[in-house]
């Protein structure tokens, strides 16, 4: 006897947010995903994160300001051991040691976007563009002439 078959297109379920307060996995996970990120959280960014986790948007967003303040939080604490270091250092005569840690913090040590000095660019951040030249009928090398392409203009 034949099977039967359903020729009516199958219904989609609808998937619910999940209520309650968030699990301390979900919190570490929003945690972990701030600490990655090279630079601040986008909206769009922000609606992924709910998408995934399957959570509001405003509870990302908290979660999200909570880990914040956590790693501020916890960038206080590597800042200290960074100066007790480079003080231990100046202490015991490693002026080498000592002389690299405060310039380090001089360079990388900020608030509120500004920095104490400024970071320069050690190399062009334009691309580069490499052009080969082939003449025929020479036993020549090719000639190899790079090109500094300007950075976009911002």
């Amino acid at each position: 006897m034949p099977k039967k078959v359903d020729l009516a297109p199958k219904k989609s379920r609808k998937v619910f947010k999940r209520g309650g307060s968030m699990s301390d996995v979900e919190k570490e996970f929003v945690t972990q995903f701030v600490q990655d990120q090279p630079a601040a959280i986008t909206p769009s960014q922000e609606r992924s994160l709910a998408k995934v986790m399957r959570r509001s948007r405003e509870a990302v967003k908290s979660a999200i300001e909570e880990a914040k303040d956590k790693f501020v939080a916890s960038a206080e604490r590597y800042v200290d051991i960074h100066r007790a270091a480079t003080e231990a250092a100046l202490f015991c005569g490693d002026n080498e040691q000592a002389l690299k840690g405060s310039q380090w913090a001089l360079t990388n040590i900020g608030a509120e976007g500004s920095r104490i000095i400024d970071k320069t660019a050690d190399a062009p951040t334009g691309s580069r563009i490499m052009i080969g030249i082939r003449v025929g009928g020479i036993d020549k090398p090719i000639t190899a002439v790079a090109l500094e392409a300007e950075p976009p203009h911002e």
